[in-house]
């Protein structure tokens, strides 16, 4: 499993945020949202399978980015924060 941040821009009529907020908890076995459009998910493949797979929705003009993450600080985040930790323990 791997760390994964994924951010985006969605500039077109589809996909919605709420397609976007189903959709990326299924693909993790762990996630949640971090900030407003950034997601953090513990993912059994690599950044870009993860960004292939969430491609399949998006339209031409929106924008998406994929990381894969080893380490993080942060102060608040909307996703659990111990879920959040523990990932990131593991990873260290």
């Amino acid at each position: 499993m791997a760390n994964m941040l994924v951010t985006y821009d969605l500039n077109g009529p589809n996909p919605s945020h709420k397609q976007m907020d189903d959709l990326i908890p299924k693909l993790g076995v762990n996630s949640g949202r971090v900030l407003e459009t950034v997601w953090w998910l513990d993912y059994p493949g690599t950044a870009a399978a993860l960004r292939d797979r969430l491609q399949t929705i998006l339209g031409n003009e929106d924008l998406l980015l994929v990381v894969e993450c080893k380490s993080a600080a942060w102060t608040k985040l909307l996703v659990n924060g111990q879920a959040f930790k523990n990932a990131f323990s593991k990873a260290a």
